[in-house]
């Protein structure tokens, strides 16, 4: 699955570089090098509930390079990078 950050699939004519991701163990195409928490959960739980709080993790990342993602926080992305998003309740 293609995806543009914040904005939903991409389309074909914007698509300029891809970065092969993985997330919760499958593999992910994300077309830009910047991914918010928001854009992270999308992609993990395309249907997910909107009042579920979920947890980030990430490791192989550009910058910061592993760690944790939280609301309103971004993470730079390289090819490979690797997260791991789970639920942990409702707000």
């Amino acid at each position: 699955m293609s995806y543009t950050p914040a904005t939903g699939p991409a389309s074909t004519e914007t698509r300029s570089k891809t970065y092969r991701i993985v997330v919760n163990g499958q593999p992910k195409t994300a077309t830009s090098e910047i991914l918010t928490y928001d854009d992270v959960v999308r992609l993990a739980f395309p249907n997910g509930e909107p009042t579920t709080i979920y947890r980030v993790t990430f490791r192989k990342a550009e910058h910061p390079h592993e760690g944790t993602l939280v609301e309103g926080q971004t993470v730079e992305i390289r090819e490979g990078t690797i997260f791991d998003v789970t639920p942990t309740g409702k707000s």
